[in-house]
């Protein structure tokens, strides 16, 4: 197999330009993510070169714009303004699939999705609502395929995720190793890869206040999200008011304490951009957050 080369078929600027003006009418389009990535990586530089240099979630999520912006205009859904209505955007996310199939296809470089369920299967099926998981030690990585998209996303919005956890945790970055094709049903999945952390198993797990206190250090505040109308913290949710991500699910399983330096990594957060029509500004409204502007016309 070829190595993951990718192409974006339209400059970012340009699908940027027409995904908000077409926000300024309600009508949906990706939100684009790199504003919000750029302006933070600026703030909060790294020396870590793995979120950046060895990252194609980028050119993925310009190819699945493309096709997600590129369908007819009586398919375009109005921006969603509740969980519920974010099922609006099955047929884009379809578009966008799509685009990022044909993507592939052009280049040959699909894993067979067969053979990484069989490498799967050989480790006991690991995995969560998400991710199926299996570890390569020669290589020292974990490698998931995206099975499932949770919480109304779509696959565009798992790209922007991954985007922005290279900005906010390069660390920790996911590389993207490339899209899995089912045979039959010609459906496609990101395969995704990190490596492995140690963790000091020997010191208790990190405690919310050692978390509170990492995630200040860069800008983020807790916030108590709701859930069916129920405040919970049980999320461990932080919201960075100034650029508009939210990140949550930092339990003491995500936030972990590195072997031998002690330090804290942040390993499987979930993060969103909260911009009108998200599913972070659906909840962030719940609990009396005004969502951000969308970012002005590039």
């Amino acid at each position: 197999m070829r190595p993951f080369v990718p192409r974006t078929p339209s400059p970012l600027a340009a699908l940027t330009r027409q995904a908000l003006e077409a926000r300024i009418h309600s009508s949906y389009a990706r939100h684009p993510v790199h504003p919000a990535v750029d302006r933070f990586r600026d703030g909060f530089p790294s020396p870590g070169s793995e979120g950046v240099d060895c990252l194609d979630f980028e050119s993925a999520e310009g190819v699945y714009r493309s096709g997600a912006q590129g369908v007819r205009l009586s398919q375009v859904p109005q921006l969603p303004e509740s969980v519920a209505q974010l099922s609006r955007l099955s047929g884009v996310d379809q578009a966008g699939r799509k685009a990022i199939r044909s993507w592939i296809e052009a280049e040959g470089t699909f894993h067979i999705e067969d053979e990484f369920l069989a490498r799967w299967e050989a480790q006991g099926r690991i995995g969560g609502v998400e991710h199926q998981v299996y570890f390569e030690e020669s290589s020292g990585r974990w490698y998931k395929r995206l099975y499932r998209c949770v919480l109304g996303s779509t696959l565009g919005d798992y790209l922007d995720r991954m985007l922005l956890h290279a900005a906010v945790f390069p660390e920790t970055a996911y590389r993207l190793e490339g899209f899995t094709l089912n045979a039959r049903s010609r459906q496609i999945a990101p395969l995704i890869s990190q490596r492995h952390v140690s963790v000091d198993t020997d010191r208790p797990p990190v405690s919310t206040g050692e978390t509170r206190a990492l995630m200040a250090e860069i800008g983020f505040d807790p916030v108590q999200l709701r859930h069916d109308g129920v405040v919970d913290d049980g999320y461990f949710a932080f919201y960075h008011p100034s650029f508009g991500i939210l990140v949550h699910d930092l339990h003491d399983e995500n936030v972990v304490r590195m072997q031998g330096t002690g330090e804290l990594a942040v390993i499987d957060p979930y993060l969103s951009l909260a911009r009108r029509g998200t599913w972070a500004a659906v909840k962030l409204a719940e609990i009396g957050i005004k969502t951000p502007p969308d970012d002005p016309l590039v």
